[in-house]
């Protein structure tokens, strides 16, 4: 995690807002409401429908959150997991932290892995926690792990950096544990970014420049197929920098054949809501179909790397769902909240306070912030494989996106009114036919996921009264007539 991207270099102006959750399943949530024109909406002839439907842009592949297996404590992690779970379909972007538990020089040949050395390593510390944590993630239904490695490597390595003898020591250090996880373990993880802001200050990652980030790839993934773990995925760059992954280090990736086909999704970090042009850069390397997930985002958190808790818990909410919104209309195809829940970071040696789940060290619970309901409601009814289509709102306060899920045909659309007042507003999604019944969901500083009246969309136009400073969610399902 990045210090200067969390505290501020831009600041989001026009907060958009995703959308908090109630409990219960996702049939209940899409209930029918009566069908009805919300209070004081304005009158609007429908448009004529496409006949090719909405215009469609991305389809979502990984909407989750950042997870930190230091907090696992003999299993007291698991109702944490089941509440983070409960969100919906949920990437996790699995941390393991520092990338040092190779502690000491292997002397033997890199080419080879003697397990009597590396199994104790990987039965013990935080290599179990790792494993325990993907393994109860696992247990629950519709869960994606990808497996992240943060924080520096073994000094005997270069530490802040990886020095260039080393290189081969490193794979085999990232290799093994893989093999260990997959082969061992028998646990069911296919992604893998095995190294995290390499762009940045040696702390949150080892600095290292894109020619030698592609070389590493190159090699751990030769080494992976030698293993037998043709299957695995890897997705980078994640740096700090989204500007510089688009521009320098897929610049690099572009140049290795193998290592670009073996990209899942192209990864970046923001704290701002820009995506550093990733969408037009993807859309001109040598794999155009590879999409992109910001596998670190979130509103601001002053302290929050320092152990300081959270001092604004709505307003950092607000801003977090207005980043969402932000990258995904620039076509992120994946999101990841950062982060899941508070614990300790060894790269930061302090307690991290960005969870979404606030922990209590008196009380061993874990209870949830405004951004859990935030998150909740976007994954919920954005499942993956859903597709972003168009959308306009007919206030200015009032920003959107939506989606549909090809599968169910369900339609959600996501807003915020950034208002202080209530605001009367026309949502359109254009193309779309026939009619939804609309439940509708509002949250606030005050409502998490509070149901009230929804309105009837016709042929992809809806009116609603949308309340002042809130973040609210529309879904439901199209039928003809």
């Amino acid at each position: 995690m990045r210090a200067v991207g969390r505290f501020g270099a831009a600041v989001v102006v026009g907060c958009l807002a995703l959308i908090t959750a109630c409990s219960g399943s996702v049939a209940d949530a899409r209930r029918d409401v009566a069908s009805q024109q919300a209070p004081g909406g304005p009158a609007v002839q429908p448009d004529s429908p496409s006949p090719d439907g909405p215009e469609r842009f991305q389809t979502v592949s990984g909407l989750g959150v950042n997870a930190n297996v230091h907090s696992w404590d003999n299993g007291r992690l698991r109702p944490a997991i089941d509440m983070i779970a409960d969100l919906g379909e949920v990437s996790w972007r699995v941390i393991i932290d520092k990338a040092d538990w190779v502690a000491e020089r292997d002397p033997s040949d890199p080419a080879t892995i003697d397990w009597s050395r590396y199994t104790p390593i990987y039965e013990r510390g935080k290599m179990a926690d790792l494993w325990n944590t993907i393994e109860y993630i696992s247990s629950k239904p519709g869960q994606q792990v990808m497996v992240n490695v943060m924080g520096g490597v073994p000094e005997w390595m270069g530490g802040n950096h990886i020095d260039p003898a080393a290189e081969d020591q490193w794979v085999r250090m990232i290799a093994s544990m893989v093999a260990y996880g997959r082969n061992v373990r028998r646990l069911d993880f296919t992604l893998l970014s095995p190294m995290n802001e390499t762009d940045w200050n040696g702390i949150e990652g080892p600095h290292v420049e894109p020619e030698q980030y592609v070389r590493l790839l190159h090699k751990l993934v030769v080494r992976l197929d030698g293993l037998g773990l043709r299957d695995m995925r890897l997705v980078g760059p994640d740096t700090a920098s989204a500007a510089k992954a688009s521009s320098e280090y897929l610049k690099a990736l572009n140049a290795d054949s193998l290592v670009m086909s073996r990209m899942a999704h192209f990864g970046i970090h923001s704290y701002d809501g820009g995506s550093g042009g990733a969408a037009e850069a993807l859309a001109k390397s040598s794999h155009p179909g590879l999409d992109y997930w910001v596998t670190e985002f979130s509103g601001p958190c002053p302290g929050c790397d320092t152990g300081s808790p959270n001092p604004a818990d709505w307003s950092s909410a607000a801003q977090t769902a207005s980043l969402a919104i932000r990258l995904l209309q620039e076509g992120a195809a994946g999101l990841m909240q950062y982060d899941a829940w508070d614990g300790y970071y060894e790269h930061h040696e302090s307690t991290g306070y960005w969870g979404l789940l606030a922990y209590d060290s008196e009380k061993g619970t874990y209870s949830p912030r405004k951004t859990y309901y935030v998150l909740r409601q976007l994954i919920r009814y954005v499942p993956r494989n859903a597709v972003r289509i168009a959308a306009s709102s007919s206030e200015e306060s009032v920003e959107i996106v939506a989606f549909q899920d090809p599968a169910s045909g369900w339609v959600s659309v996501f807003g915020r009114n950034s208002s202080d007042s209530p605001v009367k507003v026309t949502v359109r999604l254009a193309g779309l036919s026939g009619t939804i019944r609309l439940s509708m969901f509002t949250t606030d500083s005050e409502r998490d996921m509070e149901a009230v009246e929804g309105p009837l969309m016709a042929a992809g136009i809806t009116n609603l009264t949308a309340l002042p400073n809130s973040v609210f969610t529309l879904t439901g399902s199209a039928t003809k007539g």
